[in-house]
C-alpha cells in the first residue's frame, strides 16, 4: 500500500479501529472525531460550536525519549472552541475516553475561520456605507468586486478592539493589473464586527483614480511566452533510498525523525536522530515554524493596520497548498495527503500538501585530487528534502526542512507569490518625500505600488544534544597581539561563553560563533558533543519598541532567543496571536530569567528581511529562500559522509 493510501486510510478509519504507531503521530480522523464526541456528551460543544484549532497535546518529553515501539501510550489532544462570542480551551484525554479541563479565555480572540472571511464579505457588500463608497468611485456593479477580509492588528486607540473584527478590503476585477490581482480599490475599509454581525465602521477617504497605463493585461490572458525549455529534471532511476513508515517516521543514511502537520504552525520535525556506529545520537527533540511577522510599512489608516501575525492569525497548516509535480517538487518525490482539523471539528485532506525527496545539488559533498598519483577522490552532494507550501494572501512560503549526508539540517524558507499593491496616481517615481505617494514602496508599474514591509520568521529548535541537560555557548573570535620576537604579529584564537539567564542573546563585538552543548557528556576526541547554530540572512525589525505592532511581535527585534523548555511554550508571540496584547510569547517565557546553563533549553531562531520592492517582483516574485543551518560541531568522530560508495548503486 502507499503512503498516500495508508493516510487516506488513516484519515477515515474509526478510532477504535486506527492503531496510532507513535505517541508524536499527527492526530488520526477516529481521534478528532473522538475528542468532538466528547466534548459534545460532556455539554461542551454543540452544532454551533466551531473549532480554530485542533492539535495533538504531546506526553511529557521524559515519556516519549523513554517510549519504544510495543509500549502503551497516552494519546490527548487540545482544542480551541468558539462559542457565543466566547473562546474556551479544553484538554481530551482520547486513551481514557474523557474531558480531562475545559476553561473560558476571556478575551482571547483564536485564529480566523473560513466562514467568518465569507460572513464578513457578504456584511461588507450588504453595506449601505460601503456601497455608497464604491458608488463615489463610480464602481456599481458589486458582483464585480472581489473582497479580501484581514486581521485588524491590535491597537491601543482603537474603539473595537475587545470586538472579534475584520476588515475588509476590495478590487475591481473588471480592471485588472496582472494576472493575479485585480486594481485595488484605495481608502475603503470596511470594520466587521463578526460576533455582532455587522459593519461598525466604513473608512472611506479620498477617492484615488488610477492612471489609464495602470492596466497590464486583461483578467486570465495569459503572456507570451518564450520557447519551452529542454527538460531539466532531478530523477531516481533505481528508486528511492529513504523510507517514510507508519506515523511518518522517515529514515535516510542514518537519520530518522518524525513528521507531523500542524494547523497553526505547519510542520513539526520530532525525535531527530543521526546513527553513528550502530548508536542513533539524539540530535534534536523538535523543530518547527513558530511565528511569522508580516508589517507593511504605510501610514495611511488603510495600510497601517496590516501588520499580520500569518500562523497565529491564518494557521500555517490550514492554508497548505497542494504541491505540483515537476514544479513545486520533483517528478520523484513522494507526496503525502495530510489531514487538517477543520472549523467544524472535522478532518479536511489537503491532497500532496507535503512532499518528500531526494535531490543532487550539483555540487562535490568532498573532493580532493591527489597532485602526485592525479586520481581524484569525490562524492555527489545528496540530501533529503521535506518540504510543505502554505499560500497566505497574495504570499507563498515554501518551507523545507533538508537533512544531509555530513549530518547537518538545513531550515529554509522561500518568499513566492505576488506583491501586495496600492493604486496610486503616479505613473513615474516622484522624489521620496515623507508623505508622497511613492515614499513608503515602489512603483512596479504605472500606478501600482509595491509596498515596503518585512518577512520575520521566529523557529522554535529544541536542541537535545545527546540528552536534555544542554548550555549555549558563544564563541567569539578574538585577535590575539604577539610579542616582537615572533615571525607574525598577530594571530586569532577564541573565546568562549556560556550563557546564563532566558532572553535575548547577542552577538559580542568580534564574529561571533553560537553552539548548543551537552557539558555532560565527552565524545571519544575528548569534546563536548555540540550542534552550531549557522545564522543566514537576518534582518531583526526595526520598528519602535513602542509601536503596537511590534510589541505584539517582540521576538522580531532579536537575532536570536535562549528559554528553559517548558511544554506549552511553542509559539514566539503566544498561543493566540489574533488581535493579541504586546509582550505575550517571549517576552513572557524569559520574563523571570531562569537558567538555562546546564539545563532544558529551546533557542529560538530569527530569520527574515527588509522587503525593498523592486520592479523586477512584478508581476510575480522570484522566489526569496532565506536558510540557517544546524551541523554537529565534536559531536561526531568523524565526517559522517566519509565512507560514501564512489559511484551509485547500478541496476542489477
Amino acid at each position: 500500500m502507499t503512503v498516500l493510501a495508508v493516510l487516506l486510510l488513516a484519515a477515515v478509519l474509526p478510532a477504535r479501529a486506527q492503531q496510532v504507531p507513535h505517541p508524536l503521530a499527527a492526530l488520526t480522523g477516529g481521534e478528532v472525531q473522538t475528542a468532538l464526541r466528547l466534548l459534545r456528551s460532556a455539554g461542551y460543544a454543540d452544532d454551533e460550536t466551531r473549532f480554530p484549532d485542533m492539535r495533538l497535546e504531546e506526553a511529557p518529553k521524559a515519556d516519549i525519549l523513554k517510549w519504544r515501539p510495543g509500549d502503551p501510550f497516552t494519546r490527548k489532544v487540545r482544542v480551541t472552541m468558539r462559542r457565543d462570542a466566547r473562546t474556551f480551551d479544553a484538554i481530551v484525554d482520547l486513551t481514557a475516553g474523557k474531558v480531562l479541563s475545559h476553561r473560558q479565555l476571556p478575551g482571547v480572540q483564536p485564529s480566523i475561520m473560513q466562514h467568518e472571511f465569507d460572513r464578513a464579505r457578504a456584511l461588507t457588500k450588504a453595506s449601505p456605507r460601503w456601497q455608497a463608497a464604491m458608488r463615489r468611485r463610480n464602481l456599481t456593479d458589486f458582483s464585480k468586486i472581489g473582497c479580501t477580509p484581514l486581521p485588524p492588528g491590535r491597537f491601543p486607540d482603537s474603539p473595537t478592539q475587545q470586538r472579534r473584527i475584520l476588515m475588509v478590503i476590495c478590487y475591481d476585477n473588471t480592471r485588472a493589473i496582472s494576472r493575479y490581482t485585480g486594481q485595488p480599490i484605495e481608502g475603503v475599509v470596511a470594520l466587521v464586527d463578526i460576533d455582532g454581525e455587522r459593519v461598525v465602521n466604513v473608512i472611506d477617504r479620498d477617492v484615488v483614480v488610477p492612471p489609464a497605463q495602470s492596466v497590464e493585461r486583461a483578467a486570465g490572458k495569459p503572456p507570451q511566452y518564450r520557447a519551452p525549455l529542454k527538460p531539466v529534471l532531478n530523477l531516481s532511476p533505481e528508486g528511492r533510498n529513504f523510507q517514510i513508515e507508519r506515523g511518518w517516521l522517515i529514515r535516510w543514511q542514518g537519520w530518522s525523525f518524525q513528521l507531523r502537520i500542524e494547523r497553526q504552525i505547519g510542520p513539526v520535525i520530532s525525535l531527530v536522530k543521526l546513527r553513528q556506529n550502530g548508536i542513533d545520537r539524539l540530535m534534536a527533540y523538535q523543530l518547527s515554524l513558530s511565528e511569522m511577522f508580516v508589517p507593511y510599512m504605510d501610514t495611511d489608516p488603510t495600510w497601517s493596520f496590516r501588520t499580520f501575525m500569518d500562523a497565529g492569525e491564518y494557521g500555517i497548516g490550514y492554508l497548505a497548498s497542494s504541491l505540483a509535480a515537476g514544479k513545486d517538487c520533483p517528478l520523484q518525490s513522494a507526496f503525502i495527503t495530510v489531514g487538517i482539523p477543520g472549523d467544524r471539528g472535522t478532518l479536511f485532506a489537503v491532497k500532496r500538501a507535503v512532499c518528500v525527496f531526494e535531490r543532487a545539488t550539483g555540487d562535490p559533498l568532498w573532493r580532493h585530487r591527489d597532485p602526485a598519483t592525479k586520481r581524484i577522490a569525490s562524492r555527489p552532494d545528496i540530501e533529503l528534502v521535506v518540504r510543505m507550501i502554505t499560500t497566505v494572501g497574495n504570499y507563498d512560503y515554501a518551507l523545507d526542512w533538508v537533512f544531509r549526508l555530513d549530518g547537518s539540517i538545513k531550515a529554509r524558507v522561500g518568499a513566492l507569490g505576488y506583491l501586495a499593491v496600492k493604486t496610486v496616481t503616479d505613473v513615474k517615481p516622484e522624489s521620496p518625500v515623507l508623505g508622497g505617494e511613492t515614499s513608503y514602496g515602489t512603483l512596479v508599474a504605472p500606478g501600482v505600488l509595491g509596498v515596503y514591509h518585512d518577512h520575520q520568521f521566529s523557529f522554535r529548535l529544541d536542541l537535545d544534544v545527546d540528552g536534555q541537560a544542554n548550555s549555549l555557548v558563544r564563541e567569539e573570535i578574538v585577535p590575539k597581539r604577539l610579542p616582537e620576537t615572533a615571525q607574525r604579529r598577530s594571530i586569532w584564537t577564541l573565546r568562549s561563553t556560556t550563557i546564563a539567564r532566558e532572553g535575548p542573546v547577542r552577538e559580542g563585538k568580534r564574529p561571533t560563533m553560537w553552539r548548543v552543548i551537552n557539558p555532560n557528556r565527552v565524545t571519544s576526541r575528548g569534546y563536548y558533543p555540540g550542534i552550531q547554530i549557522l545564522p543566514g540572512q537576518q534582518a531583526p525589525s526595526v520598528l519602535s519598541p513602542d509601536d503596537p505592532a511590534q510589541g505584539r511581535a517582540a521576538f522580531s527585534a532579536e537575532k536570536m532567543w535562549v528559554s528553559r523548555y517548558k511544554p506549552d511554550e511553542r509559539r514566539a508571540a503566544g498561543d493566540f496571536a489574533n488581535q493579541s496584547e504586546p509582550g505575550q510569547g517571549l517576552p513572557e517565557f524569559v520574563g523571570d530569567g531562569e537558567s538555562v546553563e546546564n539545563k532544558d533549553l529551546v533557542i529560538w531562531y530569527s530569520a527574515g528581511f527588509h522587503h525593498v520592492t523592486r520592479t523586477e517582483d512584478w508581476p510575480i516574485m522570484p522566489g526569496m529562500w532565506l536558510e540557517f543551518t544546524l551541523r554537529p560541531f565534536n559531536m561526531l568522530d568523524k565526517n559522517p559522509a566519509a565512507d560514501l560508495a564512489p559511484d551509485f548503486q547500478q541496476r542489477q
